[in-house]
């Protein structure tokens, strides 16, 4: 790998750690979490409702995760957090 990639890697590590922090600071937080080794979320975390937008920021949250030597486990069936919602009001 040359010096410049190398470079370029590590920028792009360091935005995605500003952006996490800034965006999902409760996740972030988990991951610093010496004492946490897996970090738990629910499927309709992110995506509840299929945007595009929010597929990217699971992806970042889940190589944030691995920054820091985090597990990512996710659980829950497909819009159940919506449905519960809907089923309250």
């Amino acid at each position: 790998m040359t010096s410049s990639n190398t470079t370029g890697i590590i920028q792009r590590e360091s935005d995605l750690i500003v952006a996490i922090e800034k965006m999902l600071p409760d996740f972030a937080r988990a991951c610093h979490a010496e004492d946490i080794p897996v970090v738990v979320l629910h499927q309709d975390a992110f995506a509840a409702d299929y945007q595009e937008e929010e597929y990217r920021l699971m992806g970042m949250a889940i190589k944030f995760a691995g920054i820091y030597g985090k597990d990512v486990s996710i659980h829950g069936r497909n819009r159940e957090t919506v449905n519960q919602a809907s089923s309250i009001n």
